[in-house]
């Protein structure tokens, strides 16, 4: 059996899913279909993988979790705003100076 990324959910769910794709990733969903078929032989919908691929991936994100539980997410800019700036800062550089 091929190394797949995806484990094998045909088995269980069913659901239709519609949206709009761009022409790379209509490619790419389609050659991933061919790679889970050959992988579990079983013939799986692009909504059907779409579907789980996004569930799977919001599972696996924890900032997304803890918000989903009700934590506040982190801000991107206070983290950035928090990590030591590189270099001495002005004022050491002016007491060095002085």
């Amino acid at each position: 059996m091929a190394a797949i990324a995806l484990p094998a959910f045909h088995i269980t769910t069913t659901r239709k899913l519609s949206v709009e794709v761009n022409h790379e990733l209509s490619q790419d969903l389609e050659q991933y279909r061919a790679f889970y078929r050959q992988a579990y032989g079983a013939d799986v919908s692009e909504a059907d993988l779409l579907r789980e691929m996004a569930r799977r991936f919001m599972q696996s994100d924890r900032e997304f979790q803890g918000f989903k539980g009700g934590a506040r997410p982190r801000s991107r800019d206070r983290a950035r705003r928090a990590a030591p700036a590189a270099g001495p800062s002005l004022a050491a550089e002016a007491r060095a100076a002085g």
